[in-house]
């Protein structure tokens, strides 16, 4: 996984490429959890994952906990339509506002 961060004075991009799964989830997590001290929002661009498993899902939702808790707001962005339909599946789309390509 590689995860990359832009930012953009009140919010933050994060830009992830590569599947999102255990070996992955920990690393997202922290990132997330990290920029959400400093920003109002974060995106999530998902663009680039092909797959999650639920460790992955496991770490958005911490994340998405964490966000929670700081009254901000996470939003995905972009996601493959196999991450979508897990997405779907899951019930997650009910934590994550989506921004579909």
């Amino acid at each position: 996984m590689e995860i990359t961060t832009q930012l953009d004075g009140k919010s933050a991009v994060v830009i992830l490429n590569g599947d999102l799964d255990v070996n992955s989830s920990a690393a997202v997590e922290n990132t997330v959890k990290k920029l959400l001290g400093d920003k109002d929002g974060i995106i999530i661009d998902i663009a680039g994952v092909p797959f999650a498993d639920s460790s992955g899902l496991g770490g958005l939702i911490s994340a998405y906990k964490k966000a929670k808790e700081l009254g901000k707001e996470i939003r995905l962005r972009h996601p493959t339509p196999v991450v979508l339909e897990i997405l779907t599946i899951t019930r997650m789309r009910r934590f994550f506002p989506i921004d579909e390509a």
